[in-house]
């Protein structure tokens, strides 16, 4: 009875899913040990070939190499037997988002260096004898963008989804797999739910409309959805979980409310600079008339 009371209080709504996009949210769903079988079902719809089973969640904060260096917090960090992922959600768009994920990425590479050196004292009690032959996991790095990064001309506008790993220049050969950057662009995908063909078109539809819907849709019947719809229904919702998930929401409002009083502010300045400009040559054009 208290706890309905805490929630009418809260106003938790009594249907309806929340916005996936939402940060709380995000990492409530994907970043938890208690809903990590929604996180291995995404890696696997997305990276397509692969065949994950289990996932270990790894700390989120790194610092750099000295105090000075900036710290990088990533969204979820976890890793399988074979590979680690930095999976991110940015709602505000960012100029440079490429450099920011390869800053990212770096921290995980140079991090095994030091965890080789761990096992080797672990397993002989020093490190004298210490040598490391540079064999890397692969990182994947994953982002999921509220925005619509820039591609080189002819980048077909509504293609949401890009892979990109480290080439040769002129034969394009692989130079290792160990390093992937995939970007999934959510205002790109326009795709309504009669046209969901593939397991990537559901989760993208998932992320841009989930807030949208009222009920479950058909297509999304399988249950490898269930745990997902489940814990995105608002009417599951605590007080507490619901205030956390008004937070972040307001925090994402606040960020497009500033974004949107900077450009009428341009737009107001450029109409104010316009009327100066116009009356100035009102002026200069009537002291060429009393000049003639």
């Amino acid at each position: 009875m208290k706890d309905i009371e805490a929630k009418e209080k809260a106003g938790v709504p009594r249907e309806g899913y929340a916005n996936l996009t939402n940060h709380y949210m995000f990492k409530r769903i994907f970043g938890s040990e208690e809903c990590k079988d929604i996180l291995i079902t995404f890696l696997n719809d997305i990276m397509g070939d692969k065949v994950i089973e289990d996932v270990t969640f790894l700390p989120t904060e790194h610092l750099g190499p000295t105090e000075d260096d900036r710290e990088a917090i990533f969204d979820i960090s976890c890793k399988t037997k074979d590979e680690e992922f930095i999976v991110e959600m940015q709602n505000a768009h960012q100029t440079y988002f490429r450099d920011r994920a390869l800053f990212y990425s770096c921290y995980p590479i140079i991090n095994q260096a030091g965890l080789a050196r761990k096992k080797h004292f672990e397993e002989y009690g020093n490190t004298i004898s210490f040598r490391w032959n540079f064999r890397l996991k692969p990182v994947r790095f994953i982002a999921l963008l509220n925005f619509r990064m820039r591609h080189d001309e002819g980048w077909p506008d509504n293609r949401c989804h890009s892979s990109y790993h480290i080439r040769e220049d002129s034969t394009h050969e692989l130079m290792h797999d160990k390093l992937q950057f995939t970007f999934l662009e959510l205002t790109r995908f326009e795709k309504g739910e009669e046209e969901l063909e593939t397991a990537y078109d559901r989760w993208m539809f998932l992320f841009k409309n989930m807030v949208k819907l009222k009920t479950r849709p058909k297509v999304f019947d399988g249950n490898e959805y269930d745990r997902l719809f489940e814990m995105s229904k608002f009417s599951n919702f605590t007080a507490e979980e619901f205030d956390s998930y008004k937070n972040a929401e307001k925090m994402i409002w606040d960020y497009y409310n500033t974004i949107d009083t900077a450009a009428e502010e341009g737009r107001e300045k450029g109409r104010e600079e316009g009327r100066e400009e116009g009356r100035a040559e009102g002026e200069r054009n009537k002291a060429i008339e009393i000049a003639a």
